[in-house]
């Protein structure tokens, strides 16, 4: 059971969005952006500067560009470890190991 005690906040508002996960969602567009940047081997760091070009009110953090990065790697992986993956892949093209 929840008492209301006072009708106030005890703390000022933000100043900034920033970290918030409902204003910093990635949108459709900005996965597909983060998906081939990931593809091409560009660094977090700039993925996130092309992301705050193309939209100077994102509150997009890196920790979210790490998880998407995250997230496509997964979907590419499937249900295989990471190991298990590798060795797909050193035996499809047909590496000794």
């Amino acid at each position: 059971m929840v008492k209301l005690m006072c009708g106030s906040h005890n703390h000022e508002m933000t100043k900034s969005l920033v970290g918030h996960l409902y204003v910093g969602r990635l949108t459709k567009d900005e996965k597909i952006i983060i998906t081939d940047m990931t593809k091409s081997m560009v660094k977090s760091r700039n993925i996130l500067l092309t992301l705050k070009e193309h939209n100077a009110n994102s509150c997009t953090t890196i920790k979210q560009i790490y998880n998407a990065r995250s997230a496509y790697r997964s979907s590419i992986r499937g249900n295989d470890t990471e190991m298990q993956h590798l060795m797909k892949l050193l035996e499809r093209d047909q590496y000794i190991h």
